[in-house]
């Protein structure tokens, strides 16, 4: 990755908009230095303005010593903050996730003007992937599907929902990668409710079991969702699916050029013209990459066009309160239109 090339251009969009970029651990750190780290009571700071530099302490000198930035570091009993140049009065852009202990400490020395969020600025950067990041994406799908199929082969009727959960993720450690979020692993009418992620109840024949699943690789995230049954599916489960599947084929569709909602509207008319309007109760997709939920969002109230190069799912659904639910989920990449990543077939998997 070229991580100098980011924090150049990031300064660029931080002009005219505040002074110092301050970024704590987590994904936007990671983004512009290729650094990982969990938030800890000992403060991980990168600062970019007039000097771009990262405080940490000593402990980490080894591994940022490849960091193509300047690395100020501390010791325990040592003041932090006192390795940082600030103009007192000056404007901040502070990460979104950044711990309030270590703004409060900042806003105490050095008196900002003015504070806004750093989110507007990274997302706008975020959103639009490059060949390296796409490709890193693509090679993790493919891990997550085949870790899904090899788990279709392991799904049995009488076992609880949280077990095959569990299942699932234990071949992504087999694979060698850990997963992106907790599994969303629900059957029967459990599934009518998004984002339950899973109970003891135990799976049953002849209804809807979904899957909703993703690893983590690289630094990047996956996100996809399926639909399992043991036998056959009953014929109204095959009827919401394939509405469900109509409205996938239909949002994917689209060319560049549509907002978020006009892509989100085309999924949307599939399911309102089929009279299940009220029962689609989220938007069609959300922007994923270090983060599994991220710009862009495919909703009703993103008016701006999607980016080329930007990656997102689609992942409308029909949830039935107390009867079942179904969604289906692929990752798609904006090119001139949308190219679908996924490869796993959108059936309903019988096993």
């Amino acid at each position: 990755m070229d991580y100098k090339n980011r924090v150049q251009r990031v300064k660029e969009l931080l002009k005219g908009k505040a002074d110092y970029l301050v970024l704590g651990p987590g994904s936007n750190m990671f983004y512009l230095t290729g650094f990982t780290e969990e938030p800890m009571e000992r403060p991980i700071l990168l600062i970019l303005g007039d000097k771009d530099y990262m405080v940490a302490p000593k402990m980490y000198e080894q591994q940022l010593s490849n960091l193509n930035l300047e690395v100020r570091t501390y010791v325990d009993g040592e003041d932090p903050y006192s390795l940082l140049d600030i103009r007192k009065g000056s404007s901040l852009a502070i990460d979104d996730q950044l711990w309030s202990v270590f703004l409060i400490a900042m806003v105490n020395r050095f008196s900002p003007s003015d504070l806004i969020p750093a989110s507007p600025i990274m997302s706008l950067m975020r959103s639009v992937k490059d060949n390296e990041e796409i490709g890193i994406m693509e090679e993790g799908l493919r891990i997550a599907e085949q870790s899904f199929m090899e788990f279709i082969a392991r799904v049995k009727e009488g076992e609880s929902e949280c077990h095959l959960s569990q299942i699932l993720e234990g071949i992504f450690r087999e694979m060698g990668v850990t997963y992106s979020f907790s599994t969303i692993l629900t059957s029967g009418p459990n599934t009518a409710m998004p984002h339950l992620r899973c109970t003891e109840r135990k799976v049953h024949r002849g209804e809807p079991i979904i899957v909703d699943f993703g690893i983590r690789y690289k630094g990047y995230s996956t996100d996809t969702t399926r639909v399992v049954t043991i036998g056959k599916p009953s014929e109204e489960v095959m009827k919401i699916w394939e509405i469900v599947n109509d409205a996938v084929e239909r949002a994917e569709e689209a060319s560049y050029g549509l907002s978020g909602k006009e892509i989100d509207q085309r999924a949307r008319n599939v399911i309102e013209n089929r009279g299940y309007g009220k029962y689609f109760i989220h938007r069609t997709g959300h922007g994923i990459g270090i983060d599994v939920h991220e710009h862009p969002y495919i909703s009703p109230d993103n008016v701006n066009v999607i980016p080329k190069n930007s990656v997102f799912t689609i992942e409308p659904g029909i949830y039935i309160p107390e009867k079942f639910g179904i969604r289906i989920e692929d990752m798609v990449v904006m090119e001139d239109r949308i190219r679908i990543l996924s490869a796993l077939s959108r059936e309903i998997y019988l096993v």
